[in-house]
């Protein structure tokens, strides 16, 4: 079963805020140590290319709403996001 991302917010569907969709619902992803790495896995996932940029908002801006994954950590090399540990 392939994890549905998508990326809202952005300037494209390759530009946003990370939400994942899971149990029917689409969450948030927090992660206080976001940066390229995962960047490039939600990239490769939506098949957008390589990451150019992680945005790190601060908190007031990491939006509101169930939260589907937190405290990840990916080697840049996962195939999908839910493999990160």
């Amino acid at each position: 079963e392939t994890t549905s991302l998508r990326l809202v917010g952005g300037g494209s569907r390759c530009d946003g805020r990370v939400e994942i969709f899971q149990r029917g619902t689409w969450g948030r992803v927090l992660d206080d140590q976001w940066d390229v790495q995962e960047a490039s896995v939600v990239c490769r996932q939506l098949q957008c290319g390589e990451a150019e940029k992680a945005y790190n908002p601060p908190k007031p801006q990491r939006g509101t709403g169930p939260v589907g994954l937190r405290g990840l950590r990916c080697t840049g090399h996962e195939a999908n996001l839910t493999l990160c540990n």
